[in-house]
């Protein structure tokens, strides 16, 4: 019988017990595991309509980049904040019908693409594409500047230039780049080597998206949209326990309502929603890890700063169906590996496993 969230492979390091990177594929069947496994994403994941839920990924993570290739056998809606100081760009490979990013579908006029904020996208059953991350410190040390501008600017209006012909040539790139170190994992053993597939990456990925498809600077966010990545920000490192209205209006430095309208747009609820939704999934990602006697309900409830629990669990069992106490007893699968531990700024390591024999 298939777990909620399985991963096979063997730890590999530089000799010295100084990880360097990561290979290996995630498999998940349960929505919360998903969520647990989503880093460097913070996400809040809810399956639409009926079937087994099964996100699968392949992935390779270095210092300063993560590419994965992911396939949905369940139609998702994704709500999430994207890394911090990092670009993200999706590159679609088998795109389904109802996928949107940003609340726009699929076309061939780009790449959907952001920089650190809050996001929203629906992955439609079938849905296949490649992620790709990187720390914007690495694209500004291996790209002349008039460049790192064209790809962070494409990248804040949520889309980088692109035709048909280029989506799918980067695709089969990425797809090659993927198979080659999933093929011969042993090179990320050595620091000169994971120093060559960041660079590969960086280079590859900018001649491939660069060099035909731009010619001016997308017109830069308006002063409500840059109000609402400084929510996001505030959210980001904030307790959301004590986080009001108030409060994130004012580290935003925009109005209520201009906030509003920003949450609704980018995120299809309001400020106050987004954050219950946050402390919610939270709640169950709590409530699943907890090993049996080590806490109750009660408990993770008020250090989540929930003090109505009658309507928590009426709340708790409308979105997840089941009540909290029958997450809490679930067998808990078990964490996969890392997934990435990176951080803006460069200089940190993640682990290595390879997850082929």
């Amino acid at each position: 019988m298939l777990s909620d969230a399985t991963s096979t492979g063997i730890d590999s390091t530089d000799g010295r017990g100084t990880p360097l990177a990561l290979v290996g594929i995630q498999d998940s069947r349960d929505p919360c595991c998903w969520e647990r496994s989503a880093q460097p994403w913070e996400v809040i994941g809810t399956p639409i309509g009926s079937g087994p839920f099964r996100v699968r990924k392949v992935f390779l993570a270095t210092p300063n980049c993560v590419l994965y290739r992911e396939s949905c056998a369940t139609r998702i809606r994704v709500q999430a904040l994207s890394p911090e100081g990092m670009l993200a760009c999706a590159v679609p490979i088998k795109p389904g019908s109802q996928t949107s990013y940003f609340g726009r579908p699929l076309h061939e006029r780009g790449l959907p693409a952001t920089l650190p904020t809050g996001l929203e996208a629906v992955l439609d059953q079938g849905q296949e594409h490649l992620l790709f991350l990187v720390q914007r410190l690495l694209l500004r040390q291996h790209l002349p500047p008039e460049q790192v501008e064209l790809l962070e600017a494409g990248a804040a209006a949520r889309v980088l230039p692109a035709c048909a012909e280029t989506v799918r040539g980067l695709g089969l790139w990425l797809n090659g780049l993927l198979a080659r170190v999933h093929g011969s994992p042993e090179m990320l053993r050595y620091p000169a080597a994971v120093l060559a597939l960041e660079r590969e990456l960086v280079l590859g990925f900018a001649a491939h998206v660069l060099p035909t498809e731009w010619r001016t600077l997308p017109k830069p966010k308006s002063q409500p949209w840059r109000g609402y990545d400084r929510a996001i920000e505030a959210i980001r490192y904030a307790d959301l326990t004590t986080l009001e209205l108030g409060g994130l209006c004012a580290a935003a430095g925009v109005s209520a309502r201009a906030l509003e309208y920003a949450f609704r747009k980018n995120l299809g609820v309001s400020p106050g929603v987004f954050i219950r939704q946050l402390r919610l999934h939270a709640l169950r990602r709590a409530l699943l890890a907890s090993a049996a006697g080590e806490s109750t309900v009660t408990d993770l409830a008020y250090h989540l700063g929930f003090t109505q629990l009658g309507r928590l669990a009426a709340h708790y069992r409308s979105v997840f169906g089941e009540p909290p106490s029958s997450t809490l007893a679930r067998p808990f699968p078990g964490d996969y590996p890392p997934f990435w531990m990176g951080h803006p700024g460069g200089g940190t390591r993640a682990a290595v496993v390879n997850t082929f024999p």
